[in-house]
């Protein structure tokens, strides 16, 4: 005989706690003995900025949250969207076990301090793909036609016709766009470029070739991409240690004549050589929907240029991406408790720690 375990879920100014009490209920609610919902940060503006220090610093930096520390004591299952889930909030929790949240970045959970705690972490892989993949080729159209510099000009009362790109403003079909990272969101970015007539080169070193191929791509290493490409579009995870995976050496390979896209991480991308490319005219022009600092800060030289587009974090923000997110999440998790293989499983060797499964063997039906 299975028995119930008590849930806790908290949201924030982004995804209500109230929206994954209930698709929890919904979704796993004859296994709960309890649910409690709560609320990280719901004012968005401070959200903007506490989730930011967190991804860049990790979730260890942020103090339990007073929700958790009334409500988490017997919680075996925590789930939230940018809820940080550190070292802290595990010893706050003794008898957690499943801790989720409904983002494809794991960065504001410490993955490891759960692993040895045999805490198993999950994630929602693509969960805003096709909104940062739409949002990725507007960012491309908005930057080489001049969409967003025409519109402000029209706004201040400007009819602009003159543009850093003016004498070589491409139409995309026949260019050839560089993918770094093909996953979720890169892969559906190349299956909506297919109708603009371009030559897909993609560089990631985690998929087979065979699927780049069949999927209408050529797979290249890195410096061929950045050498050919008349965009970079990047759809990667950060890399370990901070490295920088585009700076001077990349951007002396650029075209003159090419475009930065980045709609995935700004630690990806060196901004200090990133603004010396721009200013230099050494590239065309970027777009970028991630930045440093979030808001950007006043006095920043990249607002002082003329050859980029700036959105404030916005590609994977979309009706469909939010509500769908617990669902997928708490859907995937169900998955463990009826034979199921789920997909978004951050520490799958947790699956073999003595802890888990015993834990696993008293819940599941």
């Amino acid at each position: 005989m299975s028995r119930k375990f008590k849930a806790l879920v908290v949201g924030d100014a982004m995804i209500r706690g109230a929206a994954f009490e209930a698709s929890a209920q919904q979704i796993l609610g004859p296994r709960l003995s309890g649910l409690e919902a709560g609320e990280w940060e719901s004012d968005a503006g401070k959200l903007q900025a506490r989730r930011l220090a967190v991804e860049k610093q990790g979730p260890e930096i942020e103090i339990v949250d007073p929700v958790i520390e009334t409500n988490g004591r017997d919680a075996e299952l925590l789930a939230g969207l940018f809820v940080p889930v550190s070292s802290k909030v595990m010893d706050a929790m003794p008898k957690l076990r499943i801790a989720g949240v409904a983002r494809a970045g794991v960065e504001n959970v410490n993955v490891k301090a759960a692993t040895e705690r045999g805490i198993l972490v999950f994630n929602v892989m693509g969960r805003n793909a096709e909104a940062v993949s739409d949002f990725a080729v507007g960012l491309m159209l908005a930057e080489c036609r001049n969409i967003a510099r025409s519109h402000a000009g029209i706004k201040n009362g400007e009819w602009r016709k003159k543009f850093v790109n003016s004498e070589w403003t491409p139409e995309l079909k026949g260019k050839t766009v560089g993918l770094v990272g093909f996953g979720f969101i890169g892969s559906l970015v190349a299956q909506k470029l297919s109708g603009f007539g371009v030559k897909l080169l993609v560089h990631d070193t985690w998929i087979d070739p065979a699927v780049i191929t069949a999927a209408g791509g050529t797979p290249v290493d890195k410096e061929t991409l950045f050498r050919e490409s008349d965009f970079v579009s990047l759809h990667a995870r950060l890399l370990p240690g901070g490295a920088k995976l585009v700076g001077p050496a990349e951007f002396a390979m650029m075209k003159p004549t090419a475009y930065l896209i980045n709609t995935a991480r700004a630690g990806l991308v060196d901004e200090a050589a990133l603004v010396a490319a721009l200013k230099s005219n050494r590239i065309a022009g970027a777009g970028l929907d991630v930045h440093s600092s979030e808001p950007i800060l006043p006095g920043s030289p990249i607002l002082d240029l003329d050859n980029v587009t700036l959105t404030s974090h916005i590609a994977g923000t979309t009706r469909e991406a939010l509500t769908r997110s617990p669902d997928l999440l708490f859907t995937d998790i169900a998955k463990l408790f009826t034979g199921g293989a789920p997909n978004g499983i951050a520490n799958p060797e947790v699956l073999q720690d003595p802890r888990f499964t015993a834990w696993l063997a008293e819940v599941k039906s």
